[in-house]
């Protein structure tokens, strides 16, 4: 399975949604909506977030009992115990059900053609631009010494992408990734930004643990005034080699993420022999006002 077939199985999925959820369930939705729009680099994880979204989320649309936690539903970041986001039901729901069973219409925002969008993806318009200039952004914090490569891995995954998803009634997520090469390997950048009403922790560690799922071991960086938390993978979940979370005090949320990969599911690609930025410097990057993103 590559990453294209994933986000195929996560959109049908979530097209195919029932019944909002009661509130206990919100925080579940927030961060299943939140993983439609991330790209899985592993076989194993794409496989696992499929299967996840399979099992998953109906029953948290259709209101099941699926187990709960303080302040929100069954899904958690990070540690053993804590299964992977999983794709949930659209922004809006129109209509209502005839009885018990019957589904409801998903009505998506419109899109930049006038149109209401396929799913939760904007492909035009003001957001989808919004994820594009976050992928600008990136591209100009990547290191003096390292090149930026153009184009696709083997197995089609781009090495540079954006996108722009809404996760609820009031919150838009976008997501921009970059390769970077210093001529003896290729990794990655990331930058990941959730705007206003994103429902996501205020803490800096426990901002960190929420970033795919990964949990992680961190500690706080201070940047002035600023507390972010930055952190590095604990279990066997190595997608991502260190992140920095940092939440604005409107409430705008920003990860900076780097791997040592390019792509988990492209073995022509030699993984880097050391990250581009520090710890601090990924801090730094996650208060920089260039990627508040409205």
């Amino acid at each position: 399975m590559n990453e294209n077939d994933l986000r195929e199985a996560l959109r049908a999925t979530m097209t195919a949604a029932r019944t909002p959820p009661p509130m206990e369930s919100a925080a579940a939705v927030a961060a299943g909506r939140r993983a439609v729009h991330r790209r899985a680099w592993t076989g194993a994880g794409a496989t696992a977030a499929v299967v996840a979204a399979v099992l998953v989320a109906g029953p948290l649309i259709a209101g099941g009992d699926g187990g709960s936690r303080s302040g929100g539903g069954p899904v958690q970041a990070g540690g053993p115990p804590r299964p992977m986001p999983t794709a949930s039901a659209p922004a809006t729901v129109t209509g209502a059900p005839s009885d018990a069973g019957a589904e409801t219409k998903p009505s998506w925002p419109l899109d930049g053609d006038g149109r209401p969008q396929e799913d939760a993806t904007a492909r035009s318009g003001e957001r989808y631009e919004k994820g594009r200039q976050l992928l600008d952004v990136l591209l100009t914090v990547v290191p003096e010494g390292y090149t930026k490569p153009e184009g696709t891995a083997r197995d089609g995954i781009p090495l540079r992408d954006h996108q722009a998803a809404v996760e609820d009634h009031n919150s838009w997520g976008y997501l921009a990734s970059a390769a970077v090469a210093d001529g003896t390997g290729t990794g990655r950048l990331l930058a990941e930004v959730h705007t206003r009403g994103n429902g996501l922790p205020a803490g800096p560690c426990e901002l960190a643990a929420e970033f795919w799922g990964l949990g992680g071991d961190c500690h706080v960086v201070r940047v002035g005034r600023a507390r972010v938390g930055v952190a590095t993978p604990s279990g066997s979940d190595t997608r991502i080699s260190q992140w920095a979370a940092y939440r604005h005090p409107d409430g705008i949320v920003v990860y900076v993420a780097q791997s040592r990969t390019a792509t988990n599911a492209e073995p022509g690609l030699a993984p880097l022999k050391k990250l581009p930025l520090s710890g601090p410097d990924l801090a730094k990057l996650a208060v920089d006002p260039r990627f508040h993103l409205s």
